[in-house]
């Protein structure tokens, strides 16, 4: 399982913010959701990404979550 799937597999359903982190651990991405589940996983699946977005996941090596108590906190 690489570490992308574990990531995937722990990610909770609560609010918060995401990282997407590259190469030497370089961030590439941070987000924020709702569900961070729900929002991370849509990244990774057969869903069709942004253009943009759709580019960086190759390069995505890791994920960090923090959890907030609110969307707007996030």
């Amino acid at each position: 399982m690489s570490q992308i799937t574990h990531k995937l597999t722990q990610l909770p359903s609560k609010t918060g913010v995401y990282l997407m982190k590259g190469a030497e651990n370089v961030v590439l991405y941070v987000g924020k959701a709702n569900s961070l589940r729900d929002r991370v996983r849509s990244y990774f699946t057969g869903s069709k990404p942004h253009a943009l977005t759709g580019l960086m996941i190759p390069y995505v090596r890791d994920i960090d979550f923090f959890i907030t108590s609110n969307e707007v906190e996030a």
